[in-house]
């Protein structure tokens, strides 16, 4: 089933950038490929051996099923099917492997995707309020530990992180972006227009409807071409925002 076609909406950046906010699955990292790949090995023995950049492209495949099925990702009800599919493999077994490794997400969205620890450096040094908004399970900062903190540390210092488990707010409900606005004027110690602030995901049904919402601008991260005309900027990678941010 082909994704339907979206009306365009604007696929200009505004002129003035005050903040940025990304999503943390798909922009900042993907699933651990050597967990992925020693889980499916045990329970398929014999099966194809994908390679990290077929496990990567797999993860925007299944994205792009989910917003297909308009599904919660949470669930991975569309995206673990579309995800295994993706790299040959398929059955009971790989399935129930698959589920049981999605089943922790906190220990397994750990590998930072190429380019994106300098790209999210690059953001923050240009002294605009860096916000992940992501719908995860109370644990993404864990997670994204081994590329970036809240505050000084060993990775990129961002503003603040909003979990959807902690805050209780999925996307693609605004009122998310509505506490990613209010952490970003307060690091900027003002108000902040939400349509000089942009959102980069890679889920057009929860980050781009859900920035929208918001009055936030979208950057809809589709480096495989999958989306026929999301409305707004589309970038192949958090680098592709930094180069169009300037």
């Amino acid at each position: 089933m082909a994704l339907e076609t979206a009306p365009i909406v604007d696929d200009r950046l505004p002129d003035r950038v005050d903040a940025v906010f990304l999503d943390a699955g798909g922009v900042l990292v993907t699933p651990d490929p050597d967990r992925v790949r020693a889980e499916l090995a045990a329970a398929v023995p014999g099966a194809a051996t994908p390679d990290d950049a077929a496990l990567v492209q797999a993860h925007y495949r299944a994205m792009a099923a989910v917003d297909v099925a308009r599904s919660a990702p949470e669930t991975f009800d569309a995206y673990l099917p579309a995800y295994l599919g993706a790299i040959g493999h398929d059955g009971a077994a790989a399935l129930a492997a698959a589920r049981s490794l999605w089943s922790v997400p906190y220990r397994l969205w750990t590998r930072p995707l190429p380019g994106a620890a300098d790209a999210l450096a690059a953001l923050a040094a240009s002294g605009r309020p860096v916000v992940v908004v992501s719908n995860a399970d109370g644990r993404v900062a864990e997670a994204l530990a081994t590329v970036l903190q809240v505050g000084p540390g060993a990775g990129v210092e961002v503003t603040a992180v909003v979990d959807s488990g902690v805050v209780g707010i999925d996307k693609p409900d605004p009122a998310i972006f509505h506490l990613a606005l209010d952490a970003a004027a307060t690091a900027l110690g003002r108000d902040v227009d939400p349509g000089r602030v942009v959102h980069v995901g890679d889920a057009h049904g929860y980050d781009v409807a859900g920035a929208r919402a918001a009055g936030v601008v979208p950057v809809f991260v589709d480096p495989l071409g999958l989306h026929p005309a999301p409305g707004c900027p589309v970038v192949g990678s958090l680098t592709e925002v930094v180069d169009l941010l300037g």
